[in-house]
């Protein structure tokens, strides 16, 4: 929500987890003794077990390189198209992290410059998940060493139905790509500079963030006011991917709420869509948090 309204945001990794258990028990006895004439010696006898779990949680705040290799570094297209082959739902996929594919460009978002999608862009995204399915469409490396290996988009175009066949013709129309060749390199970027290259502009987790932000349903006040902009509706095909209410009175039936400026944002726990959208995030943003160093928090587990 800070987004939303211009606010910068403050981003924090969990560095340490300290777990510390606790068992501790006591045993009483007593025995009381009285002199009259009709009394009772009485005893009596107690015992008590207590267990405590007392975690600790250490926060600290994204900054530096860090900020940079997390949350700046746009996607790369070799994993983005990794993902897809292997399962992961293309339209999806690309409209959260690709901004443009050989200059052939989805929607923009932000707040000074808004336009709807290319409608060969989201054409284009059925296309490659039919050819997917038809195992028509694929990713293999050339290159015997690690340094010189390089990501090559293959087209394989034997023994197709006639719909593949139009899918592919309309693939190298739509990004340029010349009939006779089948293995086209993919290059991050935003027009190619070689021939048979595909060029990918992708977004950061960042920006991707930025994107989905500018979707959140606002009341008309805050945007009349001066608060915040207007809300972007995705109007082209397969329409929006991310849908967030606000309320006045604290939802019953979210996904997750938040509350700020005096109203509940939330995700409707029925929103199939959105859900799997604010899901895949935590995905892109291990994507893009890698290196020798990268490494998740440490667990400490101690006795008190």
């Amino acid at each position: 929500m800070r987004l939303r309204y211009l606010e910068a945001p403050v981003f924090v990794n969990v560095s340490s987890i300290i777990n510390q258990y606790a068992l501790s028990g006591n045993v009483g006895a007593g025995l009381d003794f009285n002199n009259s004439v009709n009394s009772r010696t009485t005893g009596t006898i107690g015992a008590g077990v207590r267990w405590e779990d007392r975690p600790t949680i250490t926060y600290s705040p994204i900054s530096g390189q860090e900020f940079s290799a997390s949350l700046l570094t746009p996607i790369r297209p070799e994993a983005l198209f990794a993902l897809v082959q292997s399962g992961w739902p293309t339209e999806l996929m690309f409209r959260l992290t690709v901004n443009s594919a050989n200059g052939v460009r989805d929607a923009v978002e932000n707040l000074h410059h808004r336009q709807q999608a290319d409608p060969r862009f989201r054409e284009l995204l059925a296309v490659v998940e039919r050819l997917k399915r038809k195992s028509a469409l694929g990713l293999k490396r050339s290159g015997l060493e690690v340094k010189d290996t390089t990501i090559v988009l293959y087209v394989n175009d034997k023994n197709l139905s006639e719909q593949s066949r139009q899918d592919i013709a309309f693939l190298r129309t739509t990004l340029q790509l010349r009939p006779e060749a089948s293995e086209f390199k993919l290059v991050y970027g935003l027009i190619p500079d070689e021939q048979d290259e595909i060029a990918v502009l992708t977004s950061s987790v960042l920006d991707i963030m930025i994107n989905l932000a500018w979707q959140v349903d606002v009341p008309q006040p805050h945007i009349d006011e001066g608060r915040t902009g207007p809300t972007f509706v995705d109007t082209a095909l397969g329409g929006p991917l991310f849908i967030v209410h606000h309320s006045e009175e604290k939802p019953e039936d979210a996904y997750v709420a938040i509350k700020n400026r005096g109203f509940w944002y939330y995700i409707d726990d029925r929103d199939m869509i959105t859900k799997r959208t604010f899901g895949v995030l935590q995905i892109l943003l291990s994507l893009t948090h890698g290196g020798e160093d990268s490494r998740g928090p440490v667990i400490s587990i101690g006795g008190g």
